[in-house]
């Protein structure tokens, strides 16, 4: 277990942090898996949580000029199916948002989080990925953006250094000519993980497809596209 527990009131602080202890420090959110994990003897390596909850506007969800939507590192699921934004321009991460374990998992888990436990079975990675999102990292030595299709390299494997963390997730609003939707196939109704998750987003010009994403989860090491059934919604009504 760990040895320190930290509740930073910057970001700039846990980021100073994340530098010197690389591996051994870990941001805390929602921690709806991290402390599972660490009461079952995980993540050895990790001595030191750092509490991010009380930095001001980490929860913030906005559309930019440019039609791009951001989500803050402290979003949880039900301040997804909340925003009236997202309800409006990204229908799939919000019906996978619902789909997320039971109402005190939602209140407590953030997006970021589920992203970053990287599992493939996990229900915001296949509609995010539909929507075309990234990630910005940032560390002390400055900030990236990774396409979150790269972000992944296996089962709970990413591209993110010991010293970055997740600062902003964003994506494009669906358009008027787009239609969306994410459907999970579990054992049971609720606080299930997914046996196979689905994210679909079509446009359409006349009623026409002129272009599918079709994006599959816990089925493969990582979240993978269904091509074929993709190419061949092409011209379709």
């Amino acid at each position: 277990m760990w040895k320190r527990y930290i509740t930073v009131s910057q970001l700039e602080e846990a980021i100073e942090i994340k530098a010197a202890e690389g591996m051994s420090a870990r941001i805390v959110a929602g921690a709806t898996d991290l402390m599972l994990e660490l009461e079952k003897g995980g993540h050895k390596e990790v001595s030191t949580l750092v509490d991010i909850s009380r930095v001001n506007g980490l929860n913030s969800i906005h559309i930019d000029d440019d039609g791009w939507i951001h989500l803050g590192p402290m979003v949880t699921h039900n301040s997804v199916i909340a925003s009236s934004i997202l309800r409006k321009f990204a229908a799939p991460l919000v019906q996978a948002c619902w789909s997320v374990g039971s109402p005190q998992i939602r209140n407590r888990g953030t997006v970021a989080g589920n992203l970053i436990t990287a599992s493939p079975a996990n229900d915001t990675i296949s509609p995010l990925m539909a929507l075309g999102a990234k990630l910005c990292l940032r560390s002390a030595t400055g900030e990236r953006v990774v396409d979150l299709a790269d972000f992944y390299t296996g089962v709970r494997k990413t591209v993110m250094r010991p010293d970055e963390m997740v600062v902003d997730i964003f994506f494009p609003a669906m358009r008027p000519d787009q239609r969306g939707m994410f459907i999970k196939f579990a054992l049971r109704r609720a606080q299930a993980i997914s046996l196979v998750n689905v994210a679909v987003v079509v446009s359409l010009e006349g009623g026409i497809v002129q272009k599918a994403v079709i994006t599959l989860g816990a089925v493969a090491p990582v979240i993978i596209h269904a091509v074929k059934a993709e190419q061949f919604l092409v011209g379709k009504a």
